[in-house]
């Protein structure tokens, strides 16, 4: 097994994924799209789903 399949994992960036391991071993993903106009225009919508998805951690 190797260190991505049991680590969260924080990316920032178009195309990039946050990949959320949790303590039962249970894995959730949020990615950004992938065209960087796209993602500067819904920059706001991409953090909330991060902040979400990632809230307990904080």
């Amino acid at each position: 097994m190797s260190l991505e399949e049991v680590q969260t994992i924080v990316a920032l960036g178009a195309g990039s994924i946050t990949k959320r391991v949790f303590p039962d071993g249970r894995i959730e993903r949020c990615d950004n799209v992938k065209d960087v106009a796209l993602y500067i225009e819904r920059i706001d919508e991409m953090i909330e789903r991060k902040r979400e998805l990632l809230e307990e951690l904080v």
